[in-house]
């Protein structure tokens, strides 16, 4: 084929089961990626319910459909236990298989045939990809890749087009530099997924989850908290960690902008970098600089003196700011 060819060729738009995160006929499977009891599969729990009544989920629009549940983990009561938590009806919400893995049975056969015997299932979610390829050897990259194979032989090659596939998958033990590397197994399991979702505790102390996805196809979500509901067993996006550190930043330099103002109201006339500096406490020396600086630009501090050794420069907060006694009544003493 020519690149002309290929230019001239129409294609569908993109149809996307969760907007902008997860798709039809990408050829690839898509991960959620984590360590356990990180609460992967409560997330996709709550994804599975919210595609088969067509709500939101993390912010975005679902395709309304129904879909299947592929697992191994979980005690069935406990898969009732969390649909009921969810909200889940099945007179009006679209249909909701769950399909339990069997000793005796291939799995992908297993798939393969209610794919078949159910064609309205757009989402099939998988707990998890190794459970349901049963690599001879994770690590390695053959038998990665000749795992990925009978699953694109089975499975991609024939319904990719209609459905998206969410496998749940191990992070490895090990702190990596880059998002790819921290995927459990061979190397080119990170090659053949679509999109990967990381889902991780900040610690082993903090019930705080951060979420991110990294796409292939799509609008991304940066690292950001999540916030959990354990009575309707739902997670909501919360800041972004980024936002997060910023507001942290402005509220520290709002306390240094305090706290230098409280010092020049009950020390008048003494100079910043000799009296004033080293008594300032939650920031770095340059930190406090460029904050003092700022608040003698706009004038809520006066510079005082010639800077000579017989004059030097001192300052003074100016009429404006804070008496000094309600800066007492804050708590600050001379």
């Amino acid at each position: 084929m020519s690149a002309a060819d290929l230019l001239a060729m129409k294609f569908e738009p993109e149809q996307w089961i969760v907007g902008d995160l997860l798709r039809v006929d990408s050829k690839r499977i898509s991960l959620l990626a984590g360590y356990p009891h990180d609460g992967k599969s409560t997330l996709a729990m709550q994804m599975c319910v919210a595609v088969t009544k067509g709500i939101r989920f993390l912010g975005r629009d679902t395709l309304r459909s129904s879909a299947i549940l592929w697992q191994s983990e979980a005690e069935l009561r406990k898969v009732a236990a969390s649909l009921q938590a969810l909200g889940y009806n099945p007179h009006t919400d679209e249909e909701l298989l769950v399909l339990n893995s069997s000793a005796g049975e291939n799995n992908l056969d297993a798939l393969r045939r209610e794919l078949i015997a159910h064609p309205e299932v757009r989402l099939t979610v998988i707990e998890t990809l190794d459970d349901l390829l049963r690599i001879a050897d994770l690590n390695k990259n053959t038998a990665a890749r000749e795992a990925f194979e009978r699953f694109d032989t089975k499975i991609l090659n024939d319904f990719s087009h209609r459905c998206a596939f969410l496998a749940l998958h191990h992070m490895n033990k090990e702190k990596r530099d880059r998002k790819g590397h921290m995927l459990m197994g061979a190397t080119v399991i990170g090659g053949k997924t679509d999109a990967v979702w990381y889902l991780q505790r900040q610690s082993d102390d903090d019930e705080v989850r951060v979420f991110e996805t990294v796409n292939r196809s799509g609008r991304h979500i940066p690292p950001t908290y999540l916030k959990f509901n354990k009575e309707t067993q739902t997670n909501t996006l919360d800041k972004t960690i980024a936002e997060a550190k910023k507001e942290a930043r402005e509220q520290t330099g709002d306390k240094i902008k305090e706290a230098i103002l409280n010092f020049f109201a009950l020390h008048p006339d003494s100079s910043f970098e000799k009296d004033c500096l080293d008594v300032i406490e939650g920031a770095s020396s340059d930190a406090k600089r460029r904050i003092f600086k700022s608040l003698l630009a706009d004038g809520s501090i006066s510079k005082h003196g010639k800077g000579t050794k017989n004059s030097p420069y001192v300052f003074r907060i100016s009429d404006s700011q804070i008496p000094t006694e309600e800066r007492k009544e804050a708590g600050v003493t001379a």
